[in-house]
């Protein structure tokens, strides 16, 4: 039988609170981990100072069966993290020839010679066994004791991914403690906000109350649910029957499992079926664009994008007519369903779609927040009108998931006209 495992995980280092960095390793850590019925159940970020790693390491230690920390672990002075935590477990450091090894080899490799600081890396937990770096200099760290494991890894995302995948991942597996099987259920919903989607799913979870928790978290535009299980690890059977009704109550608004990415939809549907796309943008200043190409394969769909933000690009790149923009202006149902009109015929793609609005934080005929999306398509061209709240960014990136998941929906709802043309 699995028993709960409880993990901690500290971040170290003052660039995290100062805001200067941001802590992406709690998420790609927590995302890894859950794949394998781990979850982390406290994080922290802290500074770099003794008294602040002291008092944090401690804390977890008692509490929790599995530490990971990161950062800190480098040759300057403000990298303290293994001094104070060997002090905090009552012990020393001991010199490690194998790491002092692969330290002077990755130098060598780059003609360069390591000045003596670098040399504080060698130091080792007495009773930990290094973690190698293949990628840097500092060495990652394991340690056993009564039963509780610590990992410390280096802060660059570069060194501690892989030194997580390659070495630590493969010695919890060989301890049982990562097993394969997720520790929770997720899937993604588009076009509808979380109170809605709440009153839909809410009713579904009574039979089911005692076994499966749900949890929303809205982003930009999308809503993420999880299905939490009561006890330790998620029944297939029921997360599955679950799931299904939870789809079926869904409709057009069910997404797909886990995080997937409307744009990577609408390029498999695309590819399927022989056609092509390019959009137009304004407000969005290439973000709609950018989704596209982050896909590997996007070429064979995605013809290209023009980025028009001032009138006079739309007249001269899309040769939009200037008594459109004079009489509607250039955000308005009229704009946007010429705009992905047009960049469909100079791009010769089969689909446009295009988006034009006020990103913030002013407005014009109408208020900050307003936006357009246009389609075009063989079968017809639409146009769509929303209004957001929130910043500049905010904005802009709810403009471009809105556009993907208004192109996702016309091309499910219109598949028979797709496969006549």
């Amino acid at each position: 039988m699995r028993h709960h495992k409880r993990i901690e995980y500290l971040a170290i280092g003052d660039e995290l609170l100062l805001g200067l960095r941001v802590n992406a390793h709690l998420a790609w850590l927590g995302e890894l981990l859950g794949r394998f019925g781990l979850r982390v159940e406290h994080a922290a970020e802290v500074r770099d100072t003794p008294s602040a790693i002291g008092e944090a390491f401690r804390c977890a230690w008692q509490r929790s069966d599995l530490i990971i920390t990161t950062g800190g672990l480098g040759p300057t002075c403000d990298d303290v993290t293994k001094e104070v935590i060997a002090n905090a477990l009552g012990r020393g450091l001991e010199h490690d020839s194998n790491v002092e090894s692969d330290l002077r080899d990755f130098f060598s490799r780059r003609g360069k010679t390591p000045t003596d600081n670098n040399f504080r890396q060698c130091g080792v937990i007495r009773g930990a066994s290094a973690l190698r770096n293949p990628n840097g200099t500092a060495p990652g760290q394991w340690l056993e004791i009564d039963g509780k494991i610590l990992v410390m890894l280096p802060g660059p995302p570069a060194e501690m991914q892989p030194m997580f995948s390659d070495q630590v991942l493969p010695r919890l597996k060989e301890l049982g403690w990562a097993v394969e099987g997720r520790g929770y259920l997720q899937f993604r919903t588009m076009g509808i906000g979380e109170s809605q989607l709440a009153q839909l799913l809410d009713p579904l979870l009574l039979p089911f109350q005692n076994q499966v928790e749900m949890a929303y978290c809205a982003h930009s535009g999308v809503v993420d649910v999880r299905l939490h299980p009561c006890g330790e690890s998620l029944n297939n059977d029921t997360a599955e029957m679950l799931l299904e009704q939870c789809r079926h109550a869904l409709g057009d608004f069910y997404l797909g499992l886990d995080q997937p990415d409307p744009a990577c939809w609408i390029i498999q549907q695309l590819r399927t079926r022989g056609k092509t796309l390019s959009v137009a943008e304004s407000c969005t200043g290439g973000l709609l664009a950018n989704r596209f190409t982050n896909i590997c394969g996007a070429s064979k769909v995605f013809m290209g994008a023009m980025v028009c933000y001032r009138n006079e690009a739309k007249e001269n790149l899309l040769d939009i007519p200037s008594c459109l923009l004079e009489q509607h202006g250039a955000v308005s149902a009229e704009c946007a369903a010429a705009m992905a009109t047009a960049v469909a015929e100079r791009m010769e793609s089969d689909y446009g779609l295009s988006i034009t609005g006020y990103a913030g934080p002013d407005g014009g005929k109408e208020p900050a927040g307003t936006v357009y999306i246009g389609f075009h398509s063989p079968y017809g061209v639409w146009s769509r009108k929303e209004i957001f709240s929130g910043n500049r960014i905010q904005v802009k990136e709810r403009s471009v998931n809105t556009a993907l998941n208004f192109m996702r929906l016309q091309l499910s709802t219109n598949p028979e006209k797709m496969a006549a043309i």
